[in-house]
């Protein structure tokens, strides 16, 4: 069973075809208690405002940190002390690496970055992350309104092109599905190269 927080993100969604016929989804709501006994995990929800830190409310900073790390961090340490052979991926940011206009979704996925770089595991457990820059088919960036702003970001790209959900997806299915678990305690980077 592979319980998922975002089950209706495209990036969950191309995971879900990926998966083997039998292997049991559980989709678990925002807020919502993760399961102890899955056996693999994928936390991949997130909120994204189109204003700076300083344009934020203290509350809407403060709903920024629980929803991008936070919450994350409370539903992965349950897991880690109830299941000694949980598997586990995150979806971070490339955001969380070279910032973002909103500062509080930034610093927020640097924090869960560092998490993942430093949680203690033991032998049976993997924790890994995945640090997409910009999804072209995400709700993130198909809900932006500064369009011409992303062609621009488009263009100047390395790879003259933002990532798909599948790729993403892809790497998750290798992280949790093909890897034999070694793979834990690393942030892994998909931002196309080097600017």
């Amino acid at each position: 069973m592979i319980a998922i927080r975002g089950a209706g993100s495209a990036i969950a969604q191309e995971l879900t075809a990926l998966l083997p016929p039998e292997e049991e989804i559980c989709e678990v709501p925002r807020g919502g208690a993760m399961p102890w006994c899955a056996d693999r995990y994928l936390f991949c929800a997130g909120l994204l405002r189109p204003l700076s830190m300083a344009e934020q409310t203290d509350c809407e900073i403060a709903e920024s940190f629980l929803v991008n790390a936070g919450d994350v961090i409370r539903a992965c340490d349950f897991v880690i002390e109830s299941n000694p052979n949980a598997r586990i991926c995150v979806i971070g940011s490339e955001s969380g690496f070279a910032w973002s206009y909103d500062g509080a979704y930034a610093a927020a996925k640097a924090a869960l970055h560092r998490y993942c770089e430093t949680r203690r595991l033991g032998p049976g457990q993997q924790l890994v992350c995945v640090a997409p820059g910009i999804i072209a088919d995400c709700g993130m960036t198909i809900g932006r309104h500064d369009r011409a702003n992303l062609a621009q970001l488009e263009r100047a790209h390395p790879k003259g092109r933002f990532l798909a959900a599948a790729e993403v997806a892809r790497l998750v299915h290798f992280c949790l599905y093909v890897d034999c678990g070694y793979l834990s305690g690393v942030v892994i980077r998909m931002n196309g190269g080097p600017r």
